[in-house]
């Protein structure tokens, strides 16, 4: 899943060109729910799930009082609904972060991870197949870069790290071509599930941060 030589610095040419400050700040916190406020996730966190064409899953979005931590939670249906034929599959659910104020000096608000390597997550899951959403300034407002979320101990904490270099973009599911992600324009990130199976599903998220190279091999002890 990881490859550390993705992960570490371009050598010298990387501190020559650095801008100033940019090794200053090795890490930047995205989603830190154990400072967010239960009150902000309605202006923070955007829930959609498959009842938008007439489906049937559920999906939530909450703090949890014990972990302090987010939750993301429901139930997946593959049934189709009734009343519209036109909708041939269904079964998904997702968060993401709401897209960011515009600022009338410079427009469009982005996060800027140019400086950054990878995505670095503190969470814990079930069995589910679960996706990481990373939504980019794109000409189409429905291309995605995406990465399976893999963990490697259900039920338990543990830090997942994805080199932002290894998401793909996809449009409606499908694979686009080689296209790499405009780190300097990202505009949300958000967690999906749609793996094609029923029942319960349950994401715990501590925090959510990007990281250069040699503060995961610092942070994480790789």
């Amino acid at each position: 899943m990881m490859s550390m030589k993705t992960l570490k610095p371009n050598g010298i040419l990387k501190g020559i060109f650095a801008k100033q400050g940019e090794l200053s700040q090795p890490k930047q916190t995205i989603l830190n729910f154990k400072t967010l406020d239960p009150q902000q996730l309605q202006s923070t966190i955007l829930r959609r799930s498959d009842q938008e064409i007439g489906g049937f899953s559920t999906v939530n979005f909450e703090i949890d009082p014990q972990e302090r931590c987010g939750h993301f939670f429901g139930e997946l249906s593959l049934d189709l609904p009734k009343d519209n034929l036109t909708v041939t599959r269904s079964g998904y659910a997702m968060f993401r972060t709401r897209d960011q104020l515009q600022s009338w000096i410079s427009g469009d608000k982005f996060w800027d991870w140019s400086q950054y390597s990878a995505l670095v997550l503190r969470v814990k899951g079930d069995r589910r197949k679960y996706m990481v959403n990373i939504q980019a300034n794109t000409p189409l407002v429905t291309d995605l870069f995406q990465h399976r979320l893999f963990l490697n101990h259900p039920g338990q904490w543990e830090t997942v790290v994805i080199p932002l270099s290894d998401f793909v973009m996809t449009n409606w599911g499908v694979i686009q071509d080689g296209s790499e992600i405009n780190k300097s324009e990202i505009k949300t990130i958000g967690i999906g599930l749609l793996d094609k199976q029923y029942g319960p599903y349950s994401l715990k998220i501590d925090w959510i941060k990007v990281m250069t190279g040699s503060e995961v091999e610092k942070y994480v002890g790789l």
